[in-house]
């Protein structure tokens, strides 16, 4: 009960001052503030969307990127059940991406963690249950659900050995008194599990169970995939290699391995991370001499290397390549290496991928490769187009990867439904 005190006498109201004060500077900060004012009728009108029948099932995500992980689930379970779900998020970056989701009854900002505001929402809404994807824990959400018999459950889960709460031993009671008032924590790998069942300090409510990510980039490459079909039929017999979410660092080492490689039959598509017109013009300059062009402009003759000026395709364009290199790995970090591995294809990335655990496991299990240098780069692109059977064998083993880690949704689901739910 301390921790709980000194989390109400301490720890929230310097939260909030926090919050204050960036919100000064931060517009994104204001528009959470904002999006929360009469969030009482907020919540009034999210309950009454909901049938009186309908069990209501709460899913919270911190932002845009949990949100993409909470989509299979949200979906799957109104296949599934007669159920009400309320999206909930505490980033406004999270609030565009809604737009589509047709299986929810409503969205809204979750509330402060006060405990007034935690007991307004669980009194209007009348729960059945709460997901709360990856990490976004809120102490006094957790505990006033706890008391009502209100279960919650993190899904996602996931733990670095770095993590304050795991150095921090002065933070462990704390940490066991929030994580083990959970019903259940599902894990995304097993040193994850390992981590979650030392921070809950119990061992019967986690479970390794995979991350519903997979089945998410699974089902967005493939429906992007069919719709590059006019583009595929341009570059059909063509040798094609990707370079997605790439920075300048990335698009130097390809216009030094380009000079190389590039000849009939060959092309190079390029995916900027920040496809600004500035950038495109940049790329359009530097790689002139192979017939640079853009692919919104793709409508005469075809150069040797596509300059992607459009955004929220890559993960389909990966699709059409023999080979891939996902950017960032020489700078803020790896991209998802997930995308390209759904198509089998061989994947590079620059070393800086340890906050990368998808990228950690394809290289452990030779299922990618890390390349250091515009040389290692050249080798790998040229092993690509060629064809070679290492490289092949490299794109097997990263679809077996994706193959082997999806479907956890539907198993999560169908225990949400037999222990939460009662088979609704």
């Amino acid at each position: 009960m301390i921790w709980r005190f000194l989390y109400n006498l301490l720890a929230l109201p310097a939260i909030k001052i926090g919050l204050l004060l960036v919100g000064f500077g931060s517009e994104k900060v204001r528009r959470g503030v904002k999006g929360r004012m009469g969030e009482g009728d907020h919540l009034r009108t999210a309950r009454s969307r909901c049938n009186d029948s309908s069990k209501r099932v709460l899913v919270h995500c911190a932002s845009a990127g949990e949100l993409e992980s909470a989509i299979p689930i949200i979906r799957d379970l109104k296949r599934r059940a007669d159920v009400c779900i309320i999206l909930s998020y505490y980033s406004p970056s999270a609030v565009s991406r809604v737009v589509g989701i047709d299986e929810i009854s409503d969205h809204i900002y979750l509330p402060f963690d006060s405990r007034r505001r935690v007991r307004r929402l669980l009194d209007t809404l009348d729960l059945s249950l709460i997901l709360v994807i990856k990490h976004d824990l809120w102490p006094n959400l957790v505990w006033e659900s706890q008391a009502r018999g209100v279960p919650v459950v993190l899904v996602n889960a996931y733990s670095r050995r770095d993590s304050a709460l795991i150095r921090q031993r002065l933070l462990l009671p704390f940490s066991r008194q929030l994580h083990g008032a959970l019903s259940e924590i599902h894990a995304v790998a097993d040193a994850d599990t390992r981590r979650m069942k030392f921070l809950s300090g119990r061992k019967d409510i986690v479970f390794a169970t995979g991350d519903t990510r997979f089945d998410r980039v699974r089902e967005r490459a493939m429906n992007s995939q069919r719709d590059q079909g006019e583009l595929s039929k341009r570059l059909e017999g063509k040798a094609v290699f990707i370079g997605g979410s790439t920075w300048p660092v990335d698009e130097k080492m390809f216009l030094e391995a380009w000079r190389e490689l590039y000849g009939e039959g060959r092309l190079l598509m390029l995916v900027p991370h920040e496809p600004g017109e500035d950038h495109l013009l940049h790329l359009e300059k530097e790689f002139a001499e192979f017939g640079a062009t853009r692919l919104s402009a793709l409508n005469g003759e075809l150069g040797s290397v596509i300059i992607v000026d459009q955004m929220g395709i890559l993960a389909g364009l990966y699709g059409l390549g023999v080979g891939a290199y996902v950017g960032g790995g020489f700078g803020v970090g790896v991209h998802s290496v997930i995308e390209p591995a759904v198509f089998g294809i061989p994947v590079a990335f620059g070393p800086k991928f340890e906050m990368s655990p998808e990228a950690k496991e394809q290289q452990k299990r030779e299922a990618a490769v890390c390349v250091h240098d515009a040389a290692e780069l050249t080798a790998f692109v040229a092993a690509c187009l060629s064809g070679e059977e290492s490289h092949v064998e490299i794109g097997l083993r990263s679809a077996a990867y994706v193959e082997e880690k999806a479907g956890c949704t539907e198993k999560l689901v169908a225990r949400f439904l037999k222990t939460y739910l009662n088979d609704v």
